[in-house]
């Protein structure tokens, strides 16, 4: 019988909370089918204080990753294989905000699983070790709290606008578009892609698509619905066809590949929690 996988999450304090949406766990006594990882919206920073898992890219590519490190796919999807027993706490946090805890531009960050040294500096390789030691997840999110609210207090980061156009994208209406969106916001479309650019690293548009994307698959794996199409056109696509391209375009796979009978049972999608 495959082992079971324990989850758990917890909320950040109040001075994390415009920075980080969750801390959240995964943990097994054994191998167990890991996700899909599709690229997204946000950023997740994992320590694994269990054997870290390989991501294999959709043509084969094999990325073996650190014991703490960054996920922030935005233009490729991975398959992820656990190497052995399953245990590991992620940061989750909001679309942007990565970038203000940590010395790496968003640009850097995305496509890419980078060693959380290279964005937080080499004292977070001390972490994944710690938390092995610790008896269980109240201890470990505990530990990872300390850690970011003194990473806070050091760097004093403040939102910017581009945050705040990042946030209205992530939370655009079905259908919305972007030159809509830029005049809601009092923004030219220059500006717009000025300040999404700097802040989440790729354009509105893209960012919009990404989004658009999550929200649908995120709902399709959480009701455990089969068949796509009615949420897909609600989440503003205009047809089956149209959805496919876009899973197809933004994932290098088609919807069959994504919504198997395992995703069902095996996601990193989280219901929405309230801000």
């Amino acid at each position: 019988m495959p082992s079971l996988i324990r989850r758990r999450f917890a909320l950040p304090p109040p001075a994390l909370r415009p920075f980080v949406e969750r801390l959240w766990s995964w943990e097994s006594d054994g191998p167990v089918p890991l996700p899909l990882l599709l690229p997204g919206t946000g950023a997740d920073l994992l320590f694994h204080y269990r054997t870290p898992f390989l991501a294999v890219a959709v043509d084969g590519t094999r990325h073996r990753l650190a014991a703490a490190h960054i996920s922030c796919l935005r233009a490729c999807s991975c398959r992820l294989v656990a190497q052995g027993p399953v245990g590991f706490l992620a940061v989750r946090f909001r679309s942007s905000t990565i970038r203000h805890l940590g010395m790496l531009a968003m640009g850097d960050l995305i496509g890419r699983f980078p060693a959380a040294a290279e964005h937080f500096g080499a004292e977070i390789d001390r972490l994944p070790a710690q938390l092995a030691g610790l008896p269980d997840f109240a201890a470990r999110a505990e530990a990872v709290t300390q850690f970011l609210l003194a990473r806070l207090e050091r760097s004093a980061p403040v939102l910017t606008p581009g945050d705040g156009a990042v946030d209205a994208l992530y939370y655009a209406e079905p259908g919305e578009t972007v030159a809509a969106l830029a005049d809601d916001l009092g923004y030219s479309a220059r500006q717009l892609e000025r300040l999404v650019g700097e802040a989440a690293g790729i354009t509105p548009k893209r960012f919009l698509r990404l989004a658009r994307l999550h929200h649908t698959v995120r709902h399709l794996l959480l009701t455990k619905e089969v068949d796509y199409l009615d949420a897909a056109l609600a989440r503003g696509y205009y047809d089956q066809a149209h959805f496919i391209h876009e899973m197809g375009d933004l994932t290098g796979r088609t919807p069959g590949q994504v919504l198997t009978p395992g995703a069902f049972v095996s996601h990193f999608y989280n219901p929405r929690l309230p801000r």
